[in-house]
């Protein structure tokens, strides 16, 4: 029986503190009355999720009852072997209040596993079957099922032109002429192609995606913490990314700053870091989560989001190559897009760290990853910006600006309309109301 609350005692024992230990990502609860019945499904479900722990010997309503640990421990070990493939959980027996109880820890599987072939997942307090589209995205999001190059569509729905770019963009990118007699010889060795079918990655290159409504992406603006601007992308896939980044670079502002003797303009971000973290998420993404690609543009900081998480094993500090989707993967490699395999976050990083005025963060959850560049603001501000800011505590004038810092109104202006750029003020009113402010 699953509970609610449990004794605060256990928190202590899986080492946190009630109401939210922080090591412990679910629990469930089994009480002394036939203790292991469907352990196996519950053991598959947490596995299948997030893995957690188990705790035999308690009631629904959280109280502590104690069990037979030595004989619960033995029906578990019987019952694991109906879950495939198997799941390695880590059990031990303590005692509190002179009862005995069985803590169970299940890790998070990198496969998907199953009770008499059907696949369970914890849901908050509930566990239920998986229906066959969360089979999908889950394998799709486990590595182990390779969803890009599943055959899906007539070949003769591919588009001439789109076939013909991207042979075009071979030879430029990868000095490869393929002759015309052969293209759909190497679609087919690629697996972009499969019995004169075009696959996943096959539709997402060749065609303009009208069947896949999550497959492209959009740019959402941010002021505040409220949206105020959407604009949608759709098509094929390389074109999508042409056009999300063609839009973002003509959004950069651009900023004088001083190296040395000179003074050089620079682009708010990066463009060939920008580029290439668009590249990545649509190339890594989970195309089975019915979400978009989406890059959120605010004041201080760009995120670009996608659907699915890290592929099992990746390392962000010592990644490599492991590939959710390799047929697509492929095309926009031959095509180039992907300079160089397993090369993403570190050129990411190497071209941040030259352009000097943004950080960049990566961040991997569950079903998404997010690269997140956020303007280093300090770099360009001098010590005048910083008495501006420290004046608009409270609205004022751009006339009592200049009074206090014995500029010229012109001279102000300058100032205030880089820092409104830089997201740092805010313009109020208009005419001679017009009054600034800290963003």
């Amino acid at each position: 029986m699953r509970g609610s609350t449990p004794h605060p005692s256990f928190f202590k024992l899986l080492g946190g503190s009630a109401p939210s230990p922080p090591i412990v990502h679910s629990l469930s609860f089994v009480n002394q009355v036939n203790p292991t019945k469907d352990i196996h499904k519950e053991i598959c479900a947490l596995a299948n999720a997030d893995g957690g722990y188990i705790i035999i010997g308690i009631r629904k309503d959280g109280t502590p009852v104690g069990c037979d640990a030595r004989e619960a421990r033995e029906k578990i070990s019987q019952a694991l072997l109906s879950i495939i493939p198997p799941v390695n959980v880590e059990t031990s027996i303590i005692k509190l209040e002179d009862k005995e109880f069985l803590i169970i820890k299940v890790p998070k599987s990198r496969n998907l596993c199953t009770v008499g072939g059907v696949a369970y997942i914890r849901i908050g307090n509930s566990i239920r079957p998986l229906s066959i589209q969360e089979i999908v995205m889950l394998s799709a999001e486990l590595g182990a099922l390779t969803w890009d190059e599943v055959p899906v569509k007539s070949l003769d729905e591919a588009k001439d032109e789109y076939i013909g770019w991207f042979f075009n963009a071979m030879e430029k990118a990868r000095g490869r002429k393929i002759p015309r007699e052969d293209w759909e010889r190497y679609l087919r060795s690629i697996k972009a192609v499969k019995d004169k079918k075009l696959t996943n990655a096959g539709v997402l290159f060749f065609t303009d995606v009208d069947d896949m409504p999550y497959a492209g992406g959009r740019i959402i603006y941010i002021e505040g913490d409220e949206p105020v601007a959407v604009k949608e992308f759709r098509g094929p896939v390389w074109k999508v990314i042409d056009d999300l980044f063609e839009e973002l670079e003509r959004s950069f502002k651009w900023f004088e700053v001083t190296l040395g003797a000179k003074r050089i303009r620079v682009p708010e971000y990066p463009p060939r870091a920008v580029r290439e973290a668009i590249i990545n998420a649509f190339a890594h993404r989970n195309y089975a989560v019915s979400s978009d690609v989406r890059i959120f543009i605010y004041p201080d900081k760009l995120l670009i989001k996608n659907p699915g998480g890290l592929m099992p094993g990746v390392d962000l500090d010592d990644p490599e190559h492991v590939p959710r989707n390799p047929v697509l993967s492929q095309l926009l490699y031959d095509s180039g897009y992907i300079e160089k395999y397993g090369y993403g976050i570190k050129m990411i990083k190497s071209e941040c760290e030259k352009h000097g005025l943004v950080d960049v963060e990566f961040k991997s959850k569950a079903n998404a990853f997010e690269v997140v560049f956020k303007k280093r603001t300090e770099t360009l501000l001098d010590e005048k910006d910083k008495i501006i800011l420290e004046l608009l505590s409270r609205p004022r004038s751009s006339t009592e600006l200049g009074d206090a810092l014995g500029l010229s109104k012109p001279a102000v202006l300058e100032r205030l309309d880089r820092l409104r750029k830089l997201g740092l003020v805010k313009r109020t009113g208009s005419g001679r109301n017009t009054r600034y402010v800290r963003a």
